[in-house]
């Protein structure tokens, strides 16, 4: 009956509508629940299937049909096994036949070596290929907007190498990111972050109100040399390690400080934030014009930023007035002195270069290019010394055993484990590409209830719960085969079974230990990120709607002092609805159509004001939610992986104390100042 049942069903005339994996499972189980038991059944099916369409499809189509007869065969295999388990469980319960005709008699036996790697095999291919992530989304959205024809090849085109006119290279906007970023992570495994950081704690003399306003500024500096990634992949890991060595109730006012200061100092120079370099090289603004406008409007928010911060943890659960003095030479964090200082020079020397061509209006990728590969060039030669060789670092009087890390602390940050590296390379780096810290023991991040005590996390406790980030980065969709006989057996098969992506990042490892801890420490997952949006805005431009939204924009520029304050909100609003980063994509495209720019009211006053406006927005508008900028998601990642978690209303809870004052302070700096000058 069950074979009659999966022929009936194939055997309609929309049967090739409905020949999916799942679709297909239904089928197979109502099979054996039906009493379907001739061997090999599936395979008639399947065999009928493909001679009924052999005649309708092309070759390409047949050779589908066959790779998904396989799959199917394979399922059918397992649930063969299972149901043959069940069947032997129920019999042994009811102490009957163990030779009955209804048993299978091979049943107990267990699953052949053959169908536990099919198994694997099965798991491990669609758990591959299901999975959805802040990488791979947009790249889907930008395909299936290519199937359905609602964009064409030239927004592709436009989306990468930039639109006639435009003044957005979006090649070059990366070339220049990566390059960057590639310096500041290499200068990171020296040890030279954490060496500041510790020697820093060790000058707050046991004051914890000097040791939250040194780590403050530290944040701030790092911020406006570097990049506000750089920040949280660095100081992030070390605030919740510290935290933990020097008994800190709640680490909240560190961690947000840092957030802070991250997304608000990197206004200050061109290269501290991606957004800056998008709307910069939309309106031609140089690496020194562009310090001038904004170095006032940036102090003046770090100035606030602080203010705010002390009056929203002015209780002392959250800054201590002392607290414990770790007992650790700051020198045993720099595990290549030689190479910091090396690393230090060639980020002075990159800054120079830029602030010196600025004048002779050279493109930033070009000054910041050669640094990056002059430092991976003296990476190259440190890995061929076989002189990378992390040191641990014991904080206080805490072992690692008694912090529970399962790795140690390095010069670079935290050693990621093997099998985190090789996970990430192994799925392609699917989430941000941020290296799994050694797990410290839970933070929990406690706030005070009604009676405003604090109990233990034991008790009833109220603690902010690790929440998901909606809709930016998906939980990775897979199909399991969940039977304990098979997952115990597999697993042995796995070491002889790896995929091609592990065996390489082994092999990498092993030769280049250095460049591999700083290849999976890079934000890949930015490169298709960020082409898909601009794709994507260029799709919209090509349809009508960026000359639809510049004729909006012209209602909202009456003046220069109403354009600075719409375009400066709007553009936080929407970073939490797009991200910071297609938002400042959107907003500049905006700007820079006919319909806004040749409007009477967009006076020279009125696009500055918008432009700043914009970069103050796309900034600040990162502190407010989670998911409203890159720095966010990787921080909170962060967090995640070492067991303390903010969750996304509490985020913007403690943002919404103090983001709303900076960024009505910061505008009405750029008020003043274009005011001055216009």
């Amino acid at each position: 009956m069950g074979y009659n049942v999966v022929m009936r069903d194939f055997d309609t005339n929309d049967w090739r509508y409905s020949n999916d994996i799942n679709m297909s499972l239904r089928l197979i189980r109502k099979a054996i629940d039906s009493g379907h038991k001739e061997r090999g059944g599936h395979n008639i099916v399947m065999h009928y299937i493909i001679e009924k369409t052999a005649t309708m499809l092309t070759p390409r189509a047949i050779d589908l049909i066959k790779r998904f007869k396989m799959l199917l065969a394979s399922v059918w295999e397992t649930l063969e096994m299972k149901r043959s388990f069940s069947t032997a469980q129920q019999q042994q319960q009811q102490e009957g036949d163990y030779n009955s005709d209804d048993a299978s008699p091979n049943s107990a036996q267990g699953p052949s070596p053959t169908a536990i790697a099919t198994a694997t095999n099965l798991k491990q291919k669609i758990s591959y290929h299901f999975t959805l992530n802040i990488a791979t989304a947009p790249v889907l959205g930008v395909l299936f907007l290519l199937a359905t024809r609602s964009i064409e090849g030239d927004s592709v085109r436009d989306g990468i190498v930039g639109a006639p006119g435009s003044g957005v290279e979006p090649y070059a906007v990366m070339i220049l990111f990566f390059s960057l970023a590639y310096i500041c992570i290499s200068l990171d495994m020296t040890g030279v972050f954490q060496y500041a950081a510790f020697w820093i704690s060790k000058r707050g003399g046991g004051s914890g109100q000097r040791v939250f306003l040194s780590f403050f500024l530290l944040s701030t500096v790092m911020s406006g040399l570097t990049s506000n990634d750089v920040v949280v992949l660095t100081m992030t890991p070390f605030l919740v390690y510290y935290s933990q060595a020097v008994d800190l109730l709640t680490p909240i006012a560190f961690l947000m400080a840092e957030i802070q200061t991250a997304n608000i100092a990197s206004m200050a120079l061109y290269i501290g934030n991606l957004t800056n370099v998008v709307a910069c090289q939309a309106y031609k603004v140089s690496f020194l014009e562009y310090s001038a406008w904004m170095l006032l409007p940036c102090f003046a928010a770090v100035a606030t930023c602080y203010i705010m911060l002390r009056i929203n943890f002015r209780h002392e659960k959250y800054i201590p007035k002392i607290v414990k003095t770790p007992n650790v030479d700051p020198r045993s964090c720099l595990v290549d002195p030689v190479g910091a200082v090396f690393g230090l020079s060639v980020l002075a020397c990159s800054l120079i270069c830029l602030i010196g061509t600025s004048f002779a209006h050279v493109s930033v990728w070009i000054v910041t290019g050669p640094f990056a590969l002059l430092t991976l060039a003296r990476d190259i030669w440190y890995d061929s010394q076989g002189k990378f060789k992390p040191a641990q670092v014991a904080v206080g009087s805490l072992s690692d055993r008694q912090l529970g890390d399962r790795g140690s602390m390095t010069g670079g940050g935290v050693e990621a484990t093997a099998e985190s590296e090789e996970s990430q390379l192994e799925k392609g780096l699917p989430e941000i590409a941020v290296p799994e810290p050694s797990i410290v023991r839970p933070v929990s991040i406690l706030t005070e209830k009604d009676n405003g005590k604090l109990e233990d996390d034991q008790g009833s406790v109220e603690t902010v719960s690790v929440s998901y980030i909606p809709a930016i980065i998906p939980t990775p969709t897979t199909m399991t085969i969940t039977d304990n006989n098979i997952n115990s057996q597999a697993s042995s098969e796995d070491t002889t079974h790896q995929s091609w992506a592990r065996k390489f990042s082994r092999k990498f490892e092993q030769k280049s230990p250095l460049l591999h801890a700083i290849a999976i420490r890079m934000p890949w997952a930015i490169l298709p990120f960020t082409f898909s949006m601009f794709i994507m805005v260029e799709g919209l431009s090509h349809s009508g709607w960026i000359a639809i939204f510049a004729k909006w924009a012209t209602k909202l520029v009456p003046n220069y002092v109403a354009a600075t304050y719409a375009i400066g909100f709007l553009s936080v609003l929407l970073c939490n609805i797009f991200n910071n980063v297609p938002m400042t994509i959107l907003v500049a495209r905006i700007l820079q159509h006919p319909n806004f720019v040749d409007s009477p009211l967009a006076t020279p006053e009125v696009i500055k004001g918008c432009l700043f406006a914009l970069i103050v927005g796309s900034n600040l508008g990162a502190c407010t939610t989670l998911i409203s900028s890159l720095a966010g998601l990787m921080w909170d990642s962060v967090l995640r992986s070492k067991g303390s978690g903010v969750g996304f209303w509490n985020f913007f809870r403690w943002n919404m104390g103090v983001m709303p004052v900076v960024i009505l302070v910061t505008l009405t700096v750029v008020v003043i100042e274009l005011t001055v000058i216009f």
